[in-house]
């Protein structure tokens, strides 16, 4: 009975991170864990607003140490926008 609901535990979906939202206007949006990799549908004049938000699915740190969250972005409308982003994360809010 108990590997059963191990293994039933197992195969379910992950359980999903926080969700945060941009600190303020600047926040960017990356490529990979890189802040200099803008992700290509955010570069330019394209940038997150205060309503946009990542749900978060890891976070990681690059040789530095700076901290990135790897997630999917929502847009205002709570739309999947851009899967598998990278973010910096002193650049987010992901309090309750």
């Amino acid at each position: 009975m108990t590997l059963a609901l191990c293994l039933a535990a197992l195969s379910g979906p992950a359980l999903a991170g926080p969700t945060c939202s941009p600190s303020d206007e600047r926040a960017r949006i990356l490529a990979s864990a890189s802040t200099g990799n803008l992700h290509r549908d955010w570069k330019g004049g394209n940038h997150v607003g205060y309503g946009w938000s990542l749900q978060v699915e890891r976070s990681m740190r690059d040789g530095s140490g700076t901290e990135y969250y790897v997630g999917d972005l929502y847009d205002t409308r709570g739309q999947l926008s851009t899967r598998k982003v990278f973010v910096v994360e002193r650049e987010w809010d992901c309090g309750p």
